[in-house]
């Protein structure tokens, strides 16, 4: 006498499974952003305690004062915003470089970094969250940079496509996220972390062309340029804020943005797997 699961016809018996697995996925995607959430929560509880993690909020308005100074003198006024908008990417560059690609060896260095490997959650979730809450910072020296020009110099930059210019933010503050994991992952693993930090800054404001246009470049470097999510950044920002951004153009700068940072998320993750890997097999998590 068969049973009636088994009079059941095949399809109808993978149904439960598929509803199964699907449940189990989305319990698992909850786990893992609540996992980010709670590390970026955690890293603006230990940022409040290190003030320098926002020593670039007093940076930027003097880079702003700097570049529309020289600006303005030169009679260049089609070079305005270039100058309002330098300052908000090099802010997002440096809390990515310098700040950000800090996490994991400040970790080793307070002692907190054999806890977080002996938890059963993945560290590079943990690092994920923590190096957001540290780049999403640099964002506010956009509005700084803003108000420097209009209250200081009179110059209020209007922004002709806003929702091209949310989007154009929103997808540098992603690929400024991605491209930091990758760098905690890289200084983490370097033997020479400080001269690394201190190479890495304006070589890549030259090929992001963050204050001046990719043009004046030599044209064998401009191609390099493509590889540097700041040069899509700062392009879109520029045709954002004189309302030329549209159609083509825009949906190929921004799918290179978060393409770029989705890149080096992964080779970010991928990094601090293998650090917890070899820190594991030749028992130094408790070194710095």
């Amino acid at each position: 006498m068969t049973s009636s699961n088994e009079r059941r016809p095949l399809a109808a018996r993978r149904v439960p499974l598929a509803r199964r697995a699907s449940v189990m996925w989305r319990v698992s995607l909850v786990w893992r952003v609540s996992l980010v959430w709670r590390a970026f929560r955690l890293q603006t509880v230990l940022s409040r305690r290190s003030p320098s993690h926002a020593l670039i909020l007093l940076v930027a308005p003097m880079q702003t004062t700097s570049l529309l100074a020289l600006t303005l003198h030169a009679h260049r006024p089609d070079a305005v915003a270039s100058a309002v908008i330098a300052p908000g990417l090099i802010g997002l560059w440096v809390s990515s470089l310098d700040y950000a690609g800090r996490v994991v060896p400040e970790d080793q260095w307070a002692g907190r970094f054999t806890p977080m490997v002996a938890a059963p959650v993945p560290l590079a979730l943990v690092v994920v969250g923590r190096v957001a809450a540290v780049v999403l910072v640099g964002v506010l020296a956009f509005a700084e940079s803003w108000l420097v020009a209009a209250l200081g110099f009179g110059r209020v930059l209007t922004v002709r496509s806003p929702g091209v210019f949310v989007l154009a933010i929103a997808a540098t503050c992603l690929a400024s996220v991605g491209t930091a994991m990758l760098l905690a992952g890289v200084i983490s693993l370097s033997r020479a972390r400080d001269v690394l930090q201190n190479s890495l800054s304006y070589p890549f404001y030259m090929l992001g062309g963050v204050v001046f246009p990719l043009t004046v470049l030599p044209s064998w470097v401009r191609p390099l340029s493509h590889l540097v999510f700041l040069s899509w950044s700062a392009r879109l920002l520029r045709d954002a804020v004189h309302g030329t951004a549209h159609g083509g153009p825009l949906a190929l700068a921004l799918a290179a943005i978060l393409a770029l940072g989705a890149a080096a998320l992964a080779g970010g993750m991928w990094l601090t797997r293998r650090l917890v890997d070899a820190a594991r097999r030749d028992g130094t998590v408790g070194y710095a």
